[in-house]
């Protein structure tokens, strides 16, 4: 058995002697159980706070970038279609004459 292996078991049977200690081991529990419901409670707190808000403001950032990429995706798409214009009218003028 190498040295860390009993350093953790002596650690954990220390953590267990602690914990049912016949004097004060009922009032130890009782504090951890308070303690650790306050906590899951408060994380449970901050967790509903931040579903609750986080798609407010997923929104307000997003849409003005989704805004911006629109209207950038329209004028690339414009400029495309001038460089393609000489081909479409002569499409066109061909469809005309039949």
């Amino acid at each position: 058995m190498n040295w860390r292996m009993l350093v953790a078991l002596a650690g954990a049977a220390a953590g267990l002697m602690y914990l049912f200690d016949p004097d004060a081991g009922a009032r130890r529990r009782a504090q951890m159980r308070e303690q650790w419901t306050e906590l899951t409670r408060r994380a449970g707190d901050a967790l509903g706070v931040a579903t609750e808000t986080a798609p407010a403001r997923v929104s307000e950032t997003l849409e003005p970038a989704l805004r911006l990429l629109s209207t950038l995706g329209g004028a690339l798409f414009a400029v495309w279609g001038l460089r393609r214009l000489d081909e479409l009218v002569d499409a066109l003028g061909e469809l005309v004459q039949g």
